[in-house]
């Protein structure tokens, strides 16, 4: 498996597609700290972090690009039945690519956080409220939203696996993840909103920090229910 990941950070790092995504992320990290420079009394270093959580379901739009420079191509040109020819396990390449898509998406989290608290030093006023208490809330609830992101990776992955087409992958996922919560009430199964993904970024962006071990727990078993699904899709069905 380790040799199926190489492989597939190798292709990404030796294209422009990540590393656009990348430089388009870090440049609206940095707008987004010198827009608020300008806003008077919230042109601060504590304000800008808080801010950044409460968008922290943003990156949820990145995931499913990810999953589409890890694996789509590979069904677009159909090379993927290439690399099982060779003998390669089926569930060793489908979590290879899971597990790549998560290692991408690390990288681009680390550069975004480097990026906007970076920023955030050079361009606005470190007042007194930025305390370790704001810096510790801050690290807590972005560790605690990876779990959301990589549940949404996994499912992303499955999309891409079911749909083998990239365009209407990353579109079924957006739906899954923004409008299974008005399906769920058109279907008088409300309840089970409560445990989408959107709701388990909302509660980790609102509840408090003593809180965040459901919302990371139902995130993981998502995950963890996408990763055998898919795995067992991938391995039942035909790949050209």
């Amino acid at each position: 498996m380790l040799k199926l990941i190489h492989a597939d950070l190798y292709k990404v790092f030796h294209r422009l597609y990540f590393y656009i995504l990348a430089a388009a992320l870090a440049a609206l990290c940095i707008m987004v700290n010198v827009a608020l420079r300008t806003a008077g009394q919230y042109a601060n270093i504590s304000f800008s972090w808080m801010f950044a959580l409460s968008i922290l379901s943003a990156p949820v739009f990145i995931m499913p690009m990810l999953t589409d420079i890890v694996s789509a191509e590979e069904y677009k040109e159909h090379t993927i039945k290439n690399t099982l020819s060779f003998g390669t396990n089926r569930t060793a390449l489908y979590l290879s690519k899971v597990i790549t898509s998560i290692i991408l998406g690390l990288i681009l989290m680390a550069v975004a956080l480097a990026v906007y608290c970076g920023s955030s030093f050079i361009f606005l006023t470190k007042d007194a409220q930025f305390t370790s208490n704001v810096v510790r809330e801050f690290f807590i609830r972005v560790a605690a939203s990876s779990s959301v992101f990589i549940a949404c990776i996994a499912m992303a992955v499955f999309f891409t696996i079911l749909f083998r087409h990239g365009s209407l992958a990353i579109f079924i996922f957006y739906g899954a993840f923004y409008l299974t919560e008005y399906l769920f009430k058109l279907l008088r199964i409300s309840q089970l909103n409560n445990y989408t993904l959107k709701t388990q970024i909302g509660q980790i962006i609102q509840s408090p920090i003593t809180q965040l071990q459901t919302p990371v727990f139902i995130s993981l078993i998502t995950m963890a229910v996408f990763l055998v699904v898919g795995v067992a899709v991938f391995r039942k069905r035909d790949v050209c």
